[in-house]
């Protein structure tokens, strides 16, 4: 099955942590037929760099769409969307890394359930790129050719329920699928009207609500299929005003639209409160002994 990589890059991310996450789509046991890069807004000479060396490595795969201006994930994600010809879509971010077998372990899955929104088990990873740089691409390389076993990587894992049911039941509290692993397909996007730009932060977590409601089937592929980047960034943009306010905004949506009950919608917002309002090194404690395994 044919599938297009979907991946928005703006100017914070860094250029090492990029080229990571292209060539670990590029090394894919099933390759992808073409791979959309969203850049965001203008990027600056060394992500500009990265872009260039997949323009002129593989012109016949690489689509690079160009916004002058940043819209957000939603908004670069949506242009990229009008992009992709290939009936799946698979989301990929610019700073993780899947792990060689993602999409043939993801296409095996929805033959076997018929599902046709899948993601799967993440591992969360910190300081991949370390001073030692000799170091730090050998552990890359490693990574994406498998010589580690995911099982056997001793790192925090963010794993979801595996069947539909499940996982309509689950997504009444939390987001039942990991964005940067998910494998979609391009018309049941579509037909939900993509993604919406009103909610930053949960636009994925209300697209995958819209879809299910929608009927679309869903399943989670349990091994860890891609390593995601979970540096201080990442629980620092889980917290403070802003960000309560939006949850508090999203968790209205949902109540509104009869996606949770008002007793879900209680503990979602009253725990998501205590943990926005902690210090991110707690905030990211939190995660890892709580909400991770």
């Amino acid at each position: 099955m044919d599938y297009s990589v979907l991946m928005s890059v703006y100017s914070r991310e860094k250029s090492e942590y990029l080229r990571l996450a292209v060539n670990s789509m590029l090394f894919q046991t099933v390759p992808p037929k073409e791979f959309i890069l969203v850049c965001d807004g203008p990027l600056g000479p060394e992500l500009n760099e990265v872009v260039q060396e997949c323009r002129s490595s593989r012109p016949e795969l690489f689509n690079i769409v160009t916004l002058p201006e940043n819209r957000g994930l939603a908004g670069a994600l949506n242009e990229g969307l009008k992009a992709c010809t290939c009936e799946w879509i698979a989301r990929m971010d610019s700073d993780d890394i899947a792990l060689d077998i993602r999409i043939e372990k993801q296409f095996k899955l929805a033959q076997e359930t018929g599902a046709t929104l899948l993601s799967g088990t993440v591992a969360e990873f910190a300081g991949l790129m370390d001073k030692d740089e000799t170091h730090s691409v050998a552990r890359a390389e490693m990574i994406m050719s498998m010589k580690w076993e995911a099982g056997n990587l001793e790192l925090p894992r963010r794993s979801l329920p595996a069947t539909d049911e499940e996982i309509r039941r689950f997504a009444r509290k939390r987001n039942p699928m990991n964005h940067p692993a998910v494998l979609m397909r391009r018309e049941d996007v579509e037909a939900v009207g993509g993604y919406r730009t009103d909610y930053p932060y949960f636009e994925d977590y209300d697209l995958w609500l819209r879809m299910l409601k929608n009927g679309v089937k869903a399943a989670n592929e349990k091994d860890v299929i891609l390593l995601m980047r979970a540096d201080e960034g990442l629980y620092d943009r889980r917290g403070g005003k802003k960000y309560k306010a939006y949850m508090k905004a999203f968790r209205k949506r949902m109540l509104k639209e009869k996606d949770c009950s008002r007793w879900d919608y209680f503990t979602s917002v009253v725990i998501r409160s205590v943990v926005a309002a902690m210090p991110s090194g707690l905030r990211k404690k939190f995660y890892g002994r709580v909400l991770r395994k």
